[in-house]
């Protein structure tokens, strides 16, 4: 069984002067996305060496925690291809998950407010406070250009196809085998803008930072079109605001937004129903006992069928729900990078799967030039993005050689291999739980890098068992926390690095009492 865990973490035209490759090569990067993956590639690419430019295209750095009120109104279920786009999924009353200590970089422990928001499991504002503290400590503002989107991101100087063909024979020395392609990337500010122009510059290398939390996926349903209410991508909500108060409601996915987001309707509608494929009420396989839920909501299976005549929905059950005023799918989001369509079919994302990918990060036949950061998920996110960020930032230094493509090609296809082999959908290829630590070691071995603290794994296991206990309340105790031996343990390792530990909420009306 570890061993199957550690398989589904993949372990198995402006021109810069560009400096010749050798110990200690720097690099002109472009990173696309300046969320906190792309300020963790910033950091650590500035650490090694390399000339980090950040193409950010909101308003500021921050990614998925900058808070936008806004939503798509001409098509609130996210499947138009030519909607007017919002980038930014947060509802107003979101909290995290995961304890502040726990989902800190470790360069820069979250041990302190930034914003007035002393809980552990803080809201969306503290966390993008967080986050521009952390480019401040680093000094990395200055590398990121606001209201700047990638429009494409073409590879020169190779074809990437031709690539891992002419490796399986040998591996040349050349410049382009051993470091990857050049790249072409087309920039430009937001449309109507003083800055609508468009830039096209050349890179060393780009690394892919645009997240996967804004482009909806929704599933489809025969009568979707005709049935009579309101159908919605979580994507899209923000408040339980009228279109949910009184109403009969079908909360779709009962993942993290899909439980925390049935539960705020429950406050203001009349009825809410939180469905889940292949859920079965009281079953010891489902996370949460039912009697933590509100007395206005209902657990069923998933959903198999609109039925327009009655406002109906069916279940896998055969059971059907009639009258229902709305449907909230909190459903997921799909991987989508459009700006690299002109990368010769090197990578691909298909059904949520990004393939080939050697260790979920580099494709075998564009790498090191070609990388990505934050594609799994399931994971304590931050401090992973600065392992991948340094992995990357060591392979195209030349600190952290890859092996031949040949061999990166083998492994990816061993990886996607296994998960057929162990009946793992297609769309869960990123999914990695408690596979993550060994992963996240593993590359920290190949950057030379000692292995995160053991207290991270600690409190996060802590943290899910508490969470699956009392889900409503998980993030506010009880006190003292089930996880209290890690969280000091956090503490001391950020006061042993100089990093300031202000005491939590929890801890002042402890000591008052």
């Amino acid at each position: 069984r570890a061993r199957n865990r550690a398989r589904r973490a993949g372990t198995t035209t402006a021109s810069a002067t560009m400096r010749q490759p050798g110990p200690g090569r720097a690099a002109r990067v472009a990173v696309v996305g300046g969320g906190a993956a792309g300020l963790a590639a910033a950091r650590e690419l500035r650490a090694e060496g390399h000339t980090p430019v950040v193409f950010e295209r909101g308003n500021d750095a921050g990614g998925v925690w900058v808070y936008d009120p806004r939503v798509e109104v001409d098509d609130v279920t996210g499947t138009d291809p030519n909607r007017a786009r919002v980038h930014g999924s947060m509802y107003a009353s979101l909290r995290t998950n995961l304890p502040r200590e726990c989902m800190g970089y470790e360069s820069f422990p979250f041990t302190r407010t930034f914003a007035g928001d002393d809980r552990r499991f803080c809201g969306h504002a503290e966390v993008r406070a967080y986050l521009a503290a952390y480019a401040e400590h680093h000094d990395i503002a200055k590398d990121v250009r606001l209201r700047r989107e990638v429009l494409s991101a073409e590879p020169i100087d190779v074809d990437p196809k031709a690539v891992v063909d002419a490796n399986a024979a040998s591996e040349k020395d050349s410049f382009s085998e051993r470091w990857g392609p050049r790249w072409k990337v087309t920039s430009r500010g937001p449309v109507g803008s003083e800055d609508a122009r468009v830039a096209v510059e050349t890179f060393d290398a780009v690394v892919v930072c645009n997240g996967h939390y804004s482009e909806p996926r929704t599933p489809s349903y025969a009568n979707a079109e005709r049935w009579p209410g309101v159908q919605m991508h979580s994507h899209n909500y923000r408040t339980p605001d009228a279109t949910f108060e009184g109403k009969k409601v079908v909360v779709l996915g009962a993942m993290a937004s899909g439980e925390d987001l049935s539960r705020e309707i429950a406050t203001v509608a009349s009825d809410v129903v939180l469905a889940a494929r292949g859920f079965v009420p009281g079953a010891p396989k489902n996370d949460f006992p039912v009697e933590s839920y509100p007395k206005n909501a209902t657990l069923k299976p998933g959903i198999v069928e609109l039925i327009p005549e009655r406002s109906g929905v069916r279940f896998e059950d055969g059971s059907v729900e009639e009258d229902v005023d709305v449907i909230l799918y909190a459903t997921g989001y799909q991987y989508a990078f459009p700006f690299l369509s002109d990368a010769g079919g090197a990578v691909s994302a298909v059904d949520n799967c990004v393939s080939p990918l050697y260790k979920h990060v580099f494709p075998p036949a564009l790498a090191p030039s070609l990388s990505f950061i934050g594609l799994p998920w399931k994971v304590v996110p931050f401090p992973q993005f600065e392992t991948q960020a340094r992995w990357i930032a060591k392979a195209l230094s030349g600190a952290a050689p890859l092996p031949p493509r040949r061999e990166m090609l083998d492994d990816a296809d061993a990886f996607e291999r296994s998960l057929e082999s162990e009946g793992i959908a297609q769309r869960h290829a990123h999914r990695m739980g408690d596979a993550q630590f060994a992963y996240n070691d593993e590359l920290r071995a190949l950057c030379g890098s000692p292995p995160l603290a053991t207290w991270r794994a600690e409190m996060y296991a802590a943290t899910g068992a508490r969470k699956r206990s009392q889900p409503a309340s998980y993030r506010d105790g009880p006190i003292p926390w089930s996880d209290e031996v890690m969280r000091l343990a956090a503490r001391a390792e950020a006061t042993a690095a100089g990093f300031g530990t202000d005491p939590a909420r929890d801890e002042v009306e402890v000591r008052a009492a």
